[in-house]
């Protein structure tokens, strides 16, 4: 996890006006491999082990059946997006920018990263179970995103469980910045038409739209 990620940080349980402070007790090459973020609100502490950063609610044991208490939409199967054309539907082509790659599309972040050096890229999802690229900074989560507001210059989401922080996205979501939904279920797309959005592009189960007209 990068360091300086820390300042778009949230606290999950306090929500948006709750930052967290980081204690690292292992860096390499620029990146947090273990340590802690706090909460100076409520002191809840969330581990970072291996370079991903826990931020799902305690107890965490449960906290991902929790996130699914209620039925997910039933997205349609998400086409296949490479890196390469996943960071021109995003449209962050040069930094210092954040973006934020969410659900099914996580495991693009190692090659996002790879191919946008000054961007930082964030993967989140529910837990993750293989080793992971160093580039990107991953965040497991549950019901809602531990980013500031205005936070990210895009982000894209697919799958069931990244639909559900539709709307939590356009909250991190920047000014003019772009959101890319794939593989939508019918709910998700209502959401997603339902929002201070311009839409760019409506092809083969991806859809783009960037936030506001600026």
């Amino acid at each position: 996890m990068n360091p300086q990620l820390t300042e778009r940080l949230i606290c999950p349980r306090c929500g948006p006006g709750f930052g967290l402070v980081l204690r690292a007790d292992r860096v390499e090459q620029g990146r947090v491999l273990d340590g802690f973020l706090g909460c100076s609100n409520c002191r809840v502490l969330y581990p970072v082990a291996r370079g991903v950063a826990d931020l799902r609610h305690p107890p965490r044991s449960r906290s991902h059946r929790r996130a699914r208490a209620v039925p997910p939409p039933t997205s349609r199967d998400a086409p296949e997006l490479d890196a390469l054309r996943l960071a021109a539907l995003i449209g962050v082509a040069r930094g210092p920018a954040l973006i934020a790659v969410a659900g099914d599309l996580a495991g693009r972040a190692g090659e996002l990263a790879s191919l946008l050096p000054d961007v930082e890229v964030v993967a989140l999802a529910p837990r993750f179970h293989t080793s992971l690229p160093a580039r990107a900074s991953y965040l497991m989560a549950s019901d809602r995103l531990p980013l500031r507001d205005g936070s990210l210059a895009g982000i894209a989401l697919a799958g069931s469980w990244a639909e559900l922080l539709l709307r939590d996205g356009l909250r991190c979501l920047a000014r003019s910045g772009r959101i890319v939904l794939a593989g939508a279920s019918p709910e998700g797309e209502r959401v997603f038409r339902g929002q201070d959005l311009t839409v760019l592009a409506d092809e083969a189960g991806v859809v783009v739209g960037r936030l506001g007209q600026g």
